[in-house]
Parts: C-alpha cells; sequence; structure tokens
C-alpha cells in the first residue's frame, strides 16, 4: 500500500423482518464473505470481529433498502444502534473536553 493511501474496510447491510422477529445479512467486503445475524448485539460482535481481523486502515457500514423489512424491526434496530453508540461515547468520554 503507498503511504498516505488509505483502505476502507465496507460491511454492507440489509434487514429482513419475518414472524418471529427480524435478521440482519452482513457482507464483508474483505473476505466477499456473509453473515446472518437475529440480533443487534450479534451484529455489534460480528462488526467488532470484523474490524480487528481486517488489514483495512478504516471501516464503514452501508446499509441497503430493505423492502422485506417492517417498520416496527427499523425502528427497533435503530434505537438500539442509537443507545450502543451512546453507550461507547460514554465509555471512550468522547466530546469531552
Amino acid at each position: 500500500m503507498q503511504e498516505g493511501k488509505r483502505s476502507l474496510l465496507t460491511l454492507e447491510a440489509q434487514i429482513f423482518s419475518h414472524d418471529d422477529g427480524f435478521t440482519i445479512e452482513i457482507k464483508n467486503s474483505e473476505t466477499g464473505k456473509s453473515r446472518v445475524v437475529n440480533s443487534v448485539r450479534d451484529f455489534a460482535e460480528y462488526l467488532i470481529e470484523s474490524v480487528n481481523s481486517s488489514m483495512c486502515d478504516d471501516f464503514t457500514v452501508v446499509w441497503h433498502p430493505s423492502p422485506k423489512a417492517k417498520r416496527r424491526d427499523i425502528d427497533l434496530i435503530g434505537m438500539q444502534l442509537g443507545m450502543m453508540q451512546e453507550w461507547m461515547d460514554r465509555e471512550l468520554k468522547i466530546g469531552e473536553s
């Protein structure tokens, strides 16, 4: 890799609703492998695992349109991700002067 050039790990995610809940399908751009998880916690664990094992300098998550997802599942996932972000910010003391 050239000095000054950064590589980016991209995780692509899509939500699917089912009678008994939801799943999130995640694809790792570096490995080309996909995983299906059924909770936000499992999603976060896979994200951490992917980032830690990656050779990339940075990462992003791209959420694809999810026409097979119910609004309640999208809202629940968004709320849980927001709560996780707030917790991480507090733990890392982000925004503290």
